[in-house]
C-alpha cells in the first residue's frame, strides 16, 4: 500500500523535474500539486545529485531557478553511491548507470516510493515505482495529504 510506504519519504527520478515544468497539462498539473503538498507537509521527498546533471543542461537561466526550486533534498553522488551502484548493476541487471544511482539513492535514503516514468528501474521488493500519470498521481496526492 502507497499510504505505508509514504511514511519513509518519496524518491523523485530526474524525468519528473522535467514533467512538473515542461509536461503536459494533465500531468504538469498533478506534480505542481504534488510539490506544493510536499512542501506544505514538510514532506522528505529526495534526489540525486545527478539530477541536476539530468535536467539543467537544456533549461534557460529562468527555468533552472525553477527546477532548483522544485528539488527538495538532493543526495550527493558520492564514492559510496558509485561503489554501490557498480555492484547493483551487477546484481540488478541495470544497463544504464543514471538509473542505477537513482536506485541506489533511493534505495540508500530509504524511499520505498519511487516516482518515474522509467520502467527500467530495478528495485528490491518492497519497494514501488509510481508512474507520473493523473491516476496514480493522484492516488498518491490523495495518501500523502
Amino acid at each position: 500500500m502507497i499510504e505505508d510506504s509514504a511514511a519513509s519519504g518519496l524518491y523523485l527520478d530526474a524525468n519528473i523535474f522535467i514533467y512538473a515544468l515542461e509536461g503536459e497539462p494533465a500531468v504538469f498539473q498533478p506534480l505542481q500539486e504534488l510539490f506544493g503538498l510536499l512542501k506544505a507537509k514538510k514532506r522528505t521527498a529526495v534526489t540525486s545529485e545527478l539530477t541536476l546533471a539530468e535536467v539543467l543542461p537544456r533549461a534557460s537561466v529562468v527555468e533552472r531557478r525553477s527546477y532548483l526550486n522544485l528539488i527538495l533534498d538532493l543526495h550527493p553522488v558520492s564514492r559510496d553511491i558509485l561503489i554501490e551502484t557498480a555492484d547493483y548493476r551487477k546484481v540488478a541487471g541495470m544497463p544504464k548507470l543514471p538509473d542505477a544511482i537513482h536506485a541506489v539513492t533511493a534505495i540508500r535514503a530509504d524511499c520505498r516510493i519511487i516516482i518515474s516514468r522509467d520502467h527500467r528501474l530495478r528495485l528490491p521488493e518492497g519497494y514501488t515505482v509510481v508512474s507520473p500519470d493523473p491516476a496514480a498521481l493522484s492516488s498518491l496526492i490523495r495518501d500523502l495529504a
